[in-house]
């Protein structure tokens, strides 16, 4: 079916209907745009029980949640078998994250490294950024996002970041083109990145070498540990602390790219449902990353916010990314959560914890009302405090707003610890 061109909707059905899987597959694609989702649930269905790797690979995305993390488990393992490079990143993701299987670093580490071996530019990219975390320099890391920079957005910021930043094995020239591409796909951050390129300019040309995939493999199959950093102290009611420094320019992009297609209007909780609305309260954009969403990279991320605000990653809601622009805020409130269904399912919202994405941007700081502390942290610093007292009981001090950024925009992830495992 590859070959045929502007195929008619008829022709499609009927391909569909004769059992052609790669017709089933599209179909479930042209009944989901147009609002059918009984009948793409159907065609999707059909395509993934002929062992369809796309298929396959859909249908694990859509039971992605606790109750069915298995089953989606269980398809990717499929849709692997079926040449998904894909569904190896994902499975990577759960293997990391022990959802639906065993928790098991080095499978996901295999499965990842595995897609990168075949070329796939995701993959590439986000396993150069966990041989980063071990040597920012690291010749190999620099090799996989230079190849995989012309075909991935997320990898182009990086090779932006890396040669703005004067990292060894960067690249003048792939920079440069990188902020072309960035800038005809309108990219959210363009306007950071061309000022970084503008103030410092990179001239280095860097020989690109071929992988050395032995080397790479033993060392991303150790997982990264979080970096060492003592906590400053910001205020005792709330109780909250700040470690600088914790992540690199090159992580904080990271996350803003991976991020950017996903933004939507932020949510907040209504306090009488329990449920999540929009309100003119919290002015924000905001990405969710769900699972589906992740890989190795930002999993790691995740753990490096758990390790800092010292409660188990398990007990995480997912990495929020926010966005802020001129005249956007999140009017004062507080994080921990009414008695409600919510609150009963995964129990309270304990600790908050806050990544400081980037710089240049007036305003936007975090602001707690009780103790008239203001927290401004530059790029790659987080904020950690508790939303309850000793005793469990809400901490009205932990009330806080996010100020009204008053020029440029401001990125932030937001992550939420509960009382027990996260159910998602």
């Amino acid at each position: 079916m590859a070959t045929r061109q502007k195929i008619t909707l008829q022709a499609l059905q009927e391909l569909a209907e004769a059992g052609e899987a790669e017709a089933q597959y599209a179909l479930a694609g042209v009944k989901s745009a147009a609002g059918h989702k009984s009948e793409a649930d159907r065609w999707l269905q059909a395509a993934a029980d002929q062992g369809h790797g796309d298929a396959l690979y859909t249908l694990a995305t859509q039971q992605l949640d606790s109750a069915r993390a298995a089953d989606a488990a269980g398809h990717l393992r499929q849709a692997v078998e079926a040449d998904s490079v894909s569904a190896q990143r994902l499975l990577g993701v759960l293997y990391a994250d022990g959802i639906g299987v065993e928790r098991d670093w080095r499978t996901a580490v295999s499965h990842v490294v595995s897609a990168a071996r075949a070329d796939f530019a995701p993959a590439m990219r986000e396993t150069a950024m966990l041989l980063f975390a071990a040597d920012p320099d690291d010749a190999d890391g620099a090799a996989l996002i230079a190849g995989a920079a012309r075909r991935d957005p997320c990898a182009a910021t990086i090779a932006i970041r890396r040669a703005v930043g004067g990292r060894k094995h960067a690249d003048a020239a792939i920079a440069k083109r990188a902020l072309r591409d960035l800038s005809e796909g309108r990219y959210s951050n363009i306007g950071a990145l061309r000022a970084a390129m503008q103030s410092s300019p990179p001239q280095q040309t860097a020989a690109i070498k071929e992988p050395d995939w032995d080397r790479i493999e033993s060392i991303v199959s150790n997982e990264p540990a979080p970096p060492a950093i003592e906590p400053e102290t910001i205020c005792t009611a709330p109780a909250a602390r700040a470690y600088r420094g914790a992540f690199t320019l090159e992580e904080c992009e990271y996350v803003i790219a991976c991020a950017s297609p996903r933004l939507g209007p932020s949510m907040i909780v209504d306090p009488e449902t329990g449920q999540s609305r929009r309100d003119d309260y919290r002015t924000s954009l905001t990405a969710v990353m769900v699972p589906a969403d992740l890989d190795l990279a930002l999993v790691m991320i995740n753990r490096r916010l758990a390790a800092f605000a010292g409660r188990p990653f398990e007990n995480a809601e997912m990495l929020s990314v926010l966005l802020y622009g001129a005249g956007h805020e999140y009017r004062p409130h507080c994080d921990w959560l009414p008695p409600g269904p919510e609150y009963d399912r995964n129990g309270q919202r304990v600790v908050t914890a806050l990544v400081y994405l980037n710089d240049g941007y007036d305003g936007g700081e975090t602001h707690f009302l009780e103790p008239d502390i203001t927290f401004k942290g530059a790029s790659g610093d987080v904020l950690v405090f508790e939303n309850v007292l000793s005793d469990g009981a809400p901490d009205e001090a932990s009330r806080h707003a996010g100020l009204p950024v008053t020029s440029g925009a401001k990125w932030l992830g937001s992550k939420w610890f509960r009382e027990k495992k996260y159910a998602f």
